[in-house]
């Protein structure tokens, strides 16, 4: 299994989330994690790409 890098997604709205699927199997709960609607204002959320200090926050994550 392969995990893919992660990435964040980001609404218009100012909502944000970064999806970091542990491999590319993905369970019913990993696709509830990448879906691109806002939770906050129901509009779609852009992929983007993660920065440096997303990356140095995602290891504190774990």
């Amino acid at each position: 299994m392969v995990a893919p890098r992660p990435y964040k997604l980001k609404c218009p709205c100012g909502y944000s989330k970064i999806v970091a699927l542990k491999s590319d199997v993905l369970s019913p709960a990993d696709l509830m994690a990448v879906s691109s609607t806002c939770p906050k204002c129901g509009k779609a959320m852009q992929k983007v790409p993660l920065g440096l200090f997303g990356q140095i926050f995602r290891m504190f994550q774990k």
